[in-house]
């Protein structure tokens, strides 16, 4: 088991802009709320597991495909000891960039999933088939690992996003609704809207019309996460993004809506090991 480690870290490692991993546990197992800096696409195959992803939570049924954005707060919840089987893809925004200069914007499943408001697409059987046929030798590719694998898991995975690109615009594809608390769903939106300001729990308590305890509770139910945790870690994220897109760290620090230079210096350097100038010159790397 692993050590357990701080509420929603930033999990995984992606040292070149794609990586693949299929993955198999058995053992009744409790995952931590975490995020990445990097986009996640993962391919449910069995398993009785729940999908939680900025408060709202999925129910998974076999070949659902799960769409997390780099940055949102995730974790799987294992129902039952029954294996949970799923193949997950680390993808870079340099990786969709290079398909772009290619002409193919295959970020549009995600884009969609975006703008249905649902990180989770079911597809219809007639289209499945074919998607789920390549995924199969993807999946046997990646656990034999034979020569010149990488290449090869690449080439079938492009295959693999370009025919579900092409589903999704098609035909109108089935989004999964998701089940979540109005309450942390309006606390969430607030928070995610008002980064750049001071934020307390008493204030979005209020602006909840609930007491702050008791939000405080329900938030960390639902999400997996404390209030104080989440908005330290999305301002982090956002001023990490927005230094690494050209912003001057000094203006990256108040549009992310820390009080200080000094407070957002220290907490930076603590969460990401290097301190903000430095992330200009980081090739995308997630420990």
């Amino acid at each position: 088991m692993e050590n357990q480690k701080q509420l929603s870290p930033k999990t995984g490692y992606l040292n070149t802009d794609f990586r693949l991993f299929y993955l198999t546990t058995r053992e009744g197992r409790e995952f931590q709320s975490h995020y990445h800096d990097f986009h996640k696409l993962l391919v449910f195959f069995q398993g009785n597991v729940s999908y939680v992803i900025e408060g709202e939570t999925y129910q998974l049924q076999p070949k659902d495909i799960v769409l997390v954005p780099a940055g949102e707060v995730h974790h799987p919840i294992i129902h039952t000891p029954a294996p949970y089987e799923r193949l997950i893809s680390y993808l870079s925004p340099g990786f969709f960039n290079l398909c772009m200069q290619e002409g193919a914007d295959l970020y549009q499943c995600f884009r969609q999933c975006i703008q249905n408001r649902s990180h989770v697409i079911r597809l219809n059987p007639s289209e499945s088939a074919p998607v789920f046929s390549l995924l199969s030798g993807l999946s046997q590719e990646v656990l034999e690992n034979g020569f010149a694998s990488l290449l090869y898991q690449r080439s079938l995975f492009l295959q693999f996003l370009i025919l579900l690109n092409r589903s999704l615009l098609a035909q109108a594809p089935v989004f999964l609704s998701a089940s979540s608390h109005p309450l942390v769903q309006k606390a969430l939106s607030y928070i995610n809207s008002h980064l750049q300001h001071p934020l307390s729990v008493d204030e979005i308590a209020s602006f909840c019309y609930v007491n702050r305890s008791y939000l405080m509770h329900l938030f960390r139910k639902e999400t997996g996460s404390t209030l104080g945790s989440y908005i330290a870690e999305k301002r982090l994220f956002y001023a990490r993004s927005l230094i690494r897109s050209g912003v001057p760290v000094t203006e990256a620090c108040l549009l992310s809506g820390f009080p200080s230079y000094s407070s957002f210096y220290r907490a930076y350097k603590k969460k990401f090991g290097n301190p903000p100038k430095d992330s200009r010159n980081l090739h995308l790397s997630v420990r």
